[in-house]
């Protein structure tokens, strides 16, 4: 009787134990099923309607990831970003629109025309229709690849041998030194720094002393000059008399 009794509980158990496991599977395969469309950090909803357009979900390493937007606002599936519920007209979907991608690069080319491009059907239209902010292909597929890198009609490359100075010059991140003052760009000390101070608003005695402090003749260019401003003064609230002392200090 006692064996029987240990046999029945574990074959319980085993069955139990068989409901979770089955359960378990069948929890990943729908995590997997809504994934598997998914781009990779893409939000998207469970529940459409605007009573759920705060709530997004994301698939993660991890498993499903909730994701709700503060009060007032709501989840924009275009801009994958929360903001305004007056600006999201998306509350309908579940997913952002899939956008069709035009064929740029293919082994062979679609186009006979050097001067036109296919659309994500393999249709041609004109280079120039590509990312110029109405949709020309029957897919749309012309505005959907219009980033710095895949737009068709970006500016090519900065060219050095062409781009010359006084009238060009190439600087891809922006902090190239031009003139040949930092060869290494690194530890400038021949590079000249413009600092402009400029000032707006009436003067008068609620700031003529914090200008007198900024401007104590112990600021000075490197040619021994003391540094000046540039004041964009309104009328109202205005002491002229300071604004004539100013002046004679060599302000402008």
């Amino acid at each position: 009787m006692k064996s029987s009794t240990v046999w029945l509980s574990r074959i319980a158990f085993a069955l139990a134990l068989a409901g979770v496991l089955c359960q378990d599977d069948e929890t990943l395969s729908q995590e997997k099923k809504l994934c598997e469309d998914k781009s990779a950090g893409e939000l998207f909803r469970l529940k459409s309607g605007k009573d759920a357009c705060r709530d997004v979900i994301q698939c993660t390493a991890a498993g499903l990831q909730a994701i709700r937007c503060p009060p007032g606002l709501a989840f924009d599936l275009e801009k994958q970003t929360c903001d305004w519920k007056w600006a999201v007209k998306n509350c309908d979907k579940l997913t952002k629109e899939k956008k069709v991608k035009p064929l740029l690069v293919t082994d062979e080319p679609l186009c006979p025309d050097e001067n036109k491009l296919a659309c994500g059907d393999a249709i041609c239209i004109q280079k120039e229709l590509f990312c110029d902010g109405k949709k020309d292909c029957n897919d749309g597929s012309d505005e959907n690849s219009c980033d710095i890198d895949t737009d068709p009609n970006r500016a090519p490359p900065c060219d050095k041998e062409i781009c010359r100075l006084p009238d060009c010059f190439c600087s891809e991140d922006g902090t190239t030194v031009p003139g040949d003052l930092c060869l290494e760009n690194d530890k400038c000390v021949r590079v000249p720094q413009m600092v402009m101070v400029t000032f707006d608003d009436a003067i008068n005695n609620n700031n003529i002393d914090l200008y007198k402090e900024i401007f104590n003749k112990q600021r000075r260019n490197p040619n021994g000059c003391d540094i000046k401003a540039t004041f964009f003064v309104s009328h109202k609230y205005t002491n002229y008399s300071a604004v004539e002392e100013m002046h004679r200090l060599g302000h402008e």
